[in-house]
């Protein structure tokens, strides 16, 4: 006999099955939703059972369910943004109606992939209007960003999105670390204490305003003797800007198979991380730089307006809903 409290339990959750399945048969899908939510928060390992443990039929249909009207929820809220073909591609892929197609050798961003966007591993800093110009302004407050290395103190591997689960990537938690200012747009506590006239400079459109994906600037300081092993980064309208405060010419970054060493006369170093790519410092001192996220130029002016809606609407759906859509996985094993 099980104990009162189970009995209680197990009475609960077929009160929200049964409550969930006369929803669906009068297609109040959204509440269906919602209670799916709500079913999960109170007993999870009904719709996310260990691998140990067989699934019922029952079981099965309420898993798919529940996924399928997560999916459902994200693609209903994501249909008016479509300004180009394009971010329409984009939308579709993020929502799981279509695969991505990446027309880039070595190009493969985890998350967002806007196809048919120009862009090259190691772009021209020039190739950015006003770019240039920004890199100096900073530039001229390096002597600041350096006294920030000292507080240093965040493990960035934390901050990757998933990495292969070895022993290279878990020892660079030990000696690839970051401070950052701003985290999905906002800046962080260290990054309100930055000075007037830099918050004024990072203020500026040249970065990838879309929270919660982006921009970040952080600073990230690599141990010597270390490697960061090939990865890629989580999405392609973005680039990533370098700007140097402790560098040599034994450090370099690496993308899609090209390499570009830290040689003294370069100002900063540009690149799309949605390639393939890696790093190193082969020097006996540590390797510090001050790395930001700058728009993909090619992006209009109403696709960034689409790009910054839509990663609006996948954080609250994500919070919400996210961990739903990916139920039925182990389904299809």
């Amino acid at each position: 006999m099980l104990p009162t409290f189970m009995n209680q339990k197990k009475s609960k959750i077929d009160s929200i099955l049964a409550n969930i399945a006369n929803l669906i048969e009068n297609g109040l899908y959204d509440t269906a939703l919602a209670d799916y939510r709500r079913l999960y928060q109170q007993a999870p390992s009904f719709l996310e059972p260990s691998e140990e443990f067989s699934i019922t039929k029952s079981q099965a249909t309420h898993i798919h369910n529940a996924a399928n009207l997560a999916r459902r929820d994200l693609i209903i809220k994501t249909k008016s943004i479509c300004s180009t073909k394009r971010i329409e591609e984009s939308v579709s892929a993020l929502c799981g109606l279509s695969q991505k197609a990446f027309d880039k050798q070595h190009q493969s961003p985890s998350f967002l992939f806007v196809p048919q966007l120009p862009s090259s591993p190691f772009p021209s800093i020039d190739s950015v209007e006003n770019l240039r110009d920004f890199i100096q302004q900073l530039s001229y407050h390096k002597g600041y960003f350096l006294s920030c290395v000292s507080k240093v103190n965040e493990k960035y591997i934390h901050d990757i999105d998933e990495v292969p689960d070895t022993q290279e990537w878990r020892n660079l938690t030990k000696c690839w670390n970051s401070l950052h200012l701003m985290k999905g747009g906002k800046l962080t506590p260290v990054g309100e204490t930055l000075p007037d006239e830099i918050k004024t400079i990072i203020r500026s459109p040249l970065l990838a305003d879309c929270p919660e994906h982006a921009p970040e600037i952080v600073i990230s300081v690599l141990d010597a003797k270390t490697k960061i092993p090939p990865h890629f980064g989580i999405s392609n309208i973005k680039w990533t800007l370098h700007i140097p405060l402790l560098v040599n010419e034994l450090s370099y970054i690496e993308a899609a198979g090209e390499r570009q060493y830290w040689t003294q006369d370069k100002e900063a170093l540009l690149f799309d991380d949605s390639y393939k790519h890696s790093a190193e410092n082969g020097a006996d001192e540590k390797r510090a730089v001050l790395i930001l996220d700058i728009w993909n130029p090619y992006l209009s002016i109403e696709e960034r307006s689409d790009i910054k809606a839509l990663m609006e609407i996948y954080s609250k759906w994500s919070s919400q809903y996210g961990s739903l859509a990916t139920l039925d996985r182990r389904l299809y094993k």
